[in-house]
């Protein structure tokens, strides 16, 4: 079996880190990555300063003691690195994309039947919509659309739900 990763996206002006699953293909099709950078903005719109993505082995980060060392490195290198360092504020770390899946959820009153299950609503889309209206361009679709819904604690039960209430069934 292939060895997973996962990245960090860290941010210097929001004293972040954000976890984000690892992407395999262009960057361009790396809707997460995007959708992730667009949240980081002052409110004159200018973009925060981002350090490099960091990826690394999901089984390393998810274990605690090798996490805190990834986290002491990433300390060092960003403080070598010509920056201010962390000093005496760490980055907080984040897992944007689980905590907002969380929200959701808790705003549908914790349900398992989730009307909003892989609507536009909840579709995590490159931001695109004005570059591809002035090009001529249709609204964007893709074969592989990400949902916050992916995210969501009762993922693979309400998955299930949807398919028994969505599959044909058997005479």
């Amino acid at each position: 079996m292939a060895e997973e990763f996962i990245r960090l996206l860290m941010c210097k002006d929001c004293k972040s880190i954000e976890e984000l699953p690892d992407h395999e293909g262009t960057p361009h099709e790396d809707h997460l990555l995007g959708n992730l950078v667009r949240r980081h903005r002052f409110p004159d719109g200018n973009p925060h300063t981002a350090h490099p993505l960091v990826r690394i082995a999901k089984k390393n980060w998810g274990n605690a003691e090798h996490r805190q060392a990834i986290l002491t490195k990433l300390n060092e290198a960003v403080a070598n690195g010509g920056s201010d360092g962390l000093g005496a504020e760490f980055y907080g770390l984040k897992d944007t994309f689980r905590e907002d899946a969380l929200s959701c959820w808790k705003k549908h009153n914790r349900t398992l039947d989730c009307g909003d299950f892989r609507s536009k609503r909840v579709m995590l889309t490159p931001g695109t919509a004005t570059e591809r209206k002035a090009a001529g361009l249709p609204k964007y679709r893709s074969a592989k659309d990400r949902y916050l819904c992916d995210f969501c604690p009762v993922m693979n039960r309400v998955r299930a739900d949807h398919y028994d209430k969505t599959a044909a069934k058997e005479s």
